[in-house]
């Protein structure tokens, strides 16, 4: 099932508010990144504890945005007017400083093979948002309640020398399914959002596109062709046997021995022509 949360590029420093039609100015502006149902570990680079905000379930709706309003009719009779959740915001200069600052220590910690992918998600950063970064998490499946386990993944950013953490990262990341670049840092949420680029994909080619497997070769036949003789020889068989055991009834009325001779005869004719044939390979 899909929980989608996004790394959007905002030009607010919060959340938009639908009780302020503020949704139909949001997209556009900057590019956006998708995950489902975790923050990757380059997203949570961005980021620290003091950066979480609580928004409005029902703010997620433009109050005058017809196209919405079964949505947020939906959503007011599950979650209410007033019931929120957690989510992140900070502006662009210090989310590039904290990727910048914590670059050694988060490619000490999962392998130097990955800092070209680290290096690519800063200049992606740098150029695709806008003068704030927002971490929408109202995808979430435990979206009202998910407060305590986002601190705790904020927090695991500075103890990635825990082994616990560690572990746990290094587990994601070497299953032999695992795209590197869906585990951390997301991908472009739309065609317009191209992240990765072509060369780090290059790079860190997604293991679940198997190249089409090449058509198997037909295996010739290593038999002969059937000769005309063979049908005849078969034929023959038959009404051999066939003679046999009408003879057989005729001239004894029994039906035990005719079947006895039918049977006699099949077996030999049946050998006969075997020998007649003769090897085909």
């Amino acid at each position: 099932m899909s929980h989608p949360v996004y790394l959007s590029s905002s030009t607010l420093p919060r959340m938009p508010e639908g009780s302020r039609n503020e949704w139909r100015g949001f997209f556009g502006h900057g590019g956006e990144l998708e995950a489902n149902a975790f923050f990757p570990l380059f997203w949570r680079e961005l980021f620290s504890e003091n950066d979480i905000r609580h928004a409005r379930f029902i703010d997620a709706y433009d109050i005058d945005d017809e196209d919405s309003a079964i949505e947020r009719e939906e959503c007011l009779e599950e979650f209410g007017a007033d019931t929120a959740y957690p989510y992140l915001v900070i502006d662009k200069a210090t989310a590039l400083t904290r990727l910048a600052t914590r670059r050694e220590a988060v490619i000490a910690a999962i392998g130097e093979r990955y800092r070209p992918l680290y290096e690519g998600f800063e200049d992606w950063t740098a150029r695709s948002f806008e003068s704030h970064i927002l971490l929408r998490t109202q995808g979430l499946p435990d979206a009202a309640d998910a407060e305590p386990w986002l601190r705790a993944e904020l927090a695991s950013i500075d103890r990635l020398n825990d082994k616990k953490v560690l572990d746990g990262l290094m587990a994601d990341l070497s299953r032999h399914d695992a795209d590197a670049v869906w585990q951390l840092a997301g991908i472009g949420a739309s065609p317009d959002d191209a992240w990765p680029t072509p060369e780090l994909r290059t790079l860190f080619p997604n293991p679940r596109q198997q190249k089409p497997r090449k058509p198997q070769a037909v295996q010739r036949s290593s038999s002969k062709p059937r000769s005309w003789i063979d049908p005849v020889l078969e034929w023959l068989a038959v009404a051999l046997a066939a003679g046999a055991t009408l003879g057989t009834y005729a001239f004894t009325r029994s039906v035990w021995l005719a079947l006895l001779a039918f049977l006699c005869a099949a077996l030999a004719l049946g050998f006969g022509v075997a020998r007649l044939r003769g090897p085909r390979s």
